[in-house]
């Protein structure tokens, strides 16, 4: 294949853009969803005068033929906290093929912590929202200004001519959230019978927002965001919908009724288009409790799953996390989207320092509030959190793989083996009358139900957390 030719802007590069897969996700949450690489789509969407591809490595692992047959100008990766070692090894996979080829490495992580990707492998860091800093990039690369251009984009890190990383002047975004392009999900589309979410396969990932107003210790996306929360309007999420093929939608917001005036003319917009999908959303129980009526409008456009970060069962648990929110509005919500008929997924955090009591709590919360999909995670200081800087001299490892939310990587209060056995045993499902009732109102299939067991047989063995823990596993220094 013949490299691009110049044109008067500069030359048309061949972008790839990739999605690593973490060692071990195969363990874990990749059994409840699998999300596609929305990230990736909105930045190949910013560069449309390239030639970009999308390589998703948690379904094609064969990275070296796809550069054996796209012969890439520019490589670029994103990465999770747990994705980081992965990421590395896609850039040095890439200067191994041809040390010609400019690697730049973004995300979440890497906009936290840049100095985990200064080796020499990674020409350039993207921090922030990848739609301000890559077609600049991308611009400054094409016209082979080299390193005189890189000085030029705001936002980046870079690798100088004698190895030296070079830190441009931090700018906030400039755009509004209704100037994104939307997706290229064309990109993504010979995946798409690969990507679900909960039991729905295919779904398609919407984003109508950035960033979170409230301050969670737990949790990095208002830090990520710098405090900011900006959203897309109502018509411009609804274009966007329409034109999505699968008949599932997850809208990926950290809290999509967070703003009732623009959810009530989106549900109307969507109801006024003649639009039938099936949505699942992740919402704060505060904003369900204010605005009952809103949940009852998209039940009727096709809502039918919430994921709600209910995190304790206790207002101790609550405060203990900054959630500035109460167990009785948990209580109060999880009431609004039963009566609606709405299937709940319930997010819980398990501290490492509790003891035995505190695991039976929350269990008999569970069964009591009859929440049939759970997600249970293991209280981690993130990179980027607060609780990061709080607890950073109470780590016991500095291997990523280890901060999957599914690990203590702090001491436990109770014997760690104790510990897992007390954890995995909140996925143990006792009783299956809910599951059985949501297949016969046809909410859930036979099928479901067979990749949900599964799921819960995999998450309720205790031995599995073990083998990655930092003390008594392959996870420890």
């Amino acid at each position: 294949m013949e490299r691009p030719a110049k044109n008067a802007e500069g030359r048309c590069l061949r972008i790839l853009l990739v999605q690593p897969d973490c060692p071990r996700a195969h363990f874990g949450f990749r059994f409840v969803a699998m999300p596609e690489p929305l990230a990736l789509e909105m930045v190949a969407a910013t560069v449309p005068d390239h030639d970009v591809r999308v390589f998703d490595m948690r379904i094609d692992a064969d990275l070296r033929s796809e550069f054996e047959t796209f012969l890439p100008d520019i490589v670029g990766v994103t990465a999770l906290t747990t994705e980081v070692y992965a990421a590395r090894d896609v850039a040095r996979s890439a200067k191994a093929f041809s040390p010609e080829i400019f690697t730049v490495v973004g995300g979440h992580h890497a906009t936290l912590l840049p100095k985990d990707f200064y080796i020499p492998e990674v020409d350039a860091i993207a921090l922030g929202e990848a739609e301000m800093v890559f077609p600049r990039l991308i611009d400054a690369v094409s016209n082979e200004r080299g390193h005189l251009g890189l000085r030029d984009v705001p936002n980046l890190v870079w690798q100088d001519r004698d190895g030296r990383m070079t830190r441009n002047a931090a700018l906030p975004a400039t755009f509004g959230m209704d100037e994104l392009r939307q997706p290229r999900r064309d990109l993504t589309q010979r995946y798409r019978q690969d990507y679900y979410f909960l039991f729905d396969r295919p779904d398609t990932s919407v984003a109508t927002s950035r960033g979170c107003p409230y301050r969670c210790n737990f949790c990095s996306v208002w830090v990520f965001s710098d405090g900011r929360t900006r959203q897309m309007s109502a018509q411009r999420v609804v274009d966007e919908i329409a034109s999505v093929d699968t008949d599932h939608i997850t809208f990926v917001d950290d809290n999509f009724l967070m703003n009732q005036k623009r959810e009530h003319e989106m549900a109307d917009l969507i109801k006024a288009s003649g639009i039938r999908k099936r949505y699942s959303m992740e919402c704060r129980t505060d904003s369900i409790v204010r605005h009952p009526e809103l949940v009852a409008k998209w039940v009727d456009i096709g809502l039918y799953a919430v994921l709600l970060g209910l995190e304790g069962a206790s207002d101790s648990m609550l405060q203990s996390i900054n959630k500035k929110n109460t167990s009785s509005t948990n209580d109060e919500a999880i009431r609004i989207l039963q009566d609606q008929g709405v299937i709940i997924w319930g997010a819980f955090i398990a501290d490492p320092n509790w003891e035995e009591d505190d695991f039976v709590q929350l269990r008999d919360y569970v069964t009591a509030k009859k929440i049939t999909h759970t997600q249970f995670t293991v209280l981690t200081p993130l990179p980027g959190t607060v609780l990061f800087q709080d607890r950073h001299d109470e780590l016991l490892t500095d291997d990523y793989t280890c901060y999957d939310t599914l690990h203590a990587v702090t001491r436990t209060r109770l014997a760690r083996e104790i510990f897992y056995q007390r954890f995995a045993g909140l996925y143990r499902q006792r009783d299956l009358t809910p599951y059985y009732d949501l297949v016969r109102e046809g909410k859930l299939t036979i099928d479901d139900c067979r990749r949900g067991k599964k799921m819960l047989d995999a998450l309720s063995d205790w031995e599995s957390y073990v083998q990655n823990d930092p003390v008594l596993g392959n996870g420890a220094k």
